[in-house]
């Protein structure tokens, strides 16, 4: 169990690094040796809580895996994204958390292939739900389940 948590805490601080990265633009390199230097010893939950030397521990290791992986093929996964969205809807005009969030859940799709959808998928909408509505992670659900069955297809 606590090692799902160790997990859970690495794709939370994922999503956190791809927002950053999404919404200031700042290099990839940077903003790993930011939160491997600081985040991942101070998890961030809200802008009034912080969890300095608690007892949480992040999976460094599973977090840099995460980024290198989106950072590694970004083409490809900005590409998967694209492709399974509705209408004309691009990844820009998803909201940056949303756009984070699926980035980060792609990246993991690629890096563990053999990951069940149901965990990638529960996890997803967990974090989704942590930041927004149920209208949110239901189009998060349903754009996970769409580029896994992508990933997927024999």
């Amino acid at each position: 169990m606590r090692e799902k948590t160790h997990i859970s805490l690495a794709r939370y601080l994922s999503i956190q690094a791809m927002y950053k990265y999404i919404e200031t633009g700042q290099n990839l390199e940077e903003i790993l040796f930011e939160f491997n230097s600081f985040h991942v010893k101070n998890v961030i939950f809200d802008f009034e809580n912080s969890y300095e030397k608690s007892d949480l521990y992040v999976d460094k290791n599973y977090f840099n895996s995460l980024i290198k992986t989106y950072q590694n093929k970004r083409i490809k996964i900005d590409k998967l994204i694209e492709s399974n969205l509705k209408d004309d809807w691009t990844i820009i005009r998803l909201p940056k958390v949303v756009q984070a969030i699926i980035k980060i859940a792609v990246a993991e799709m690629l890096e563990s292939p053999k990951l069940s959808i149901k965990i990638i998928a529960s996890e997803y909408i967990i974090l989704t739900e942590s930041f927004f509505s149920k209208n949110e992670s239901s189009f998060v659900n349903g754009l996970i389940q769409s580029i896994y069955d992508q990933l997927n297809r024999k």
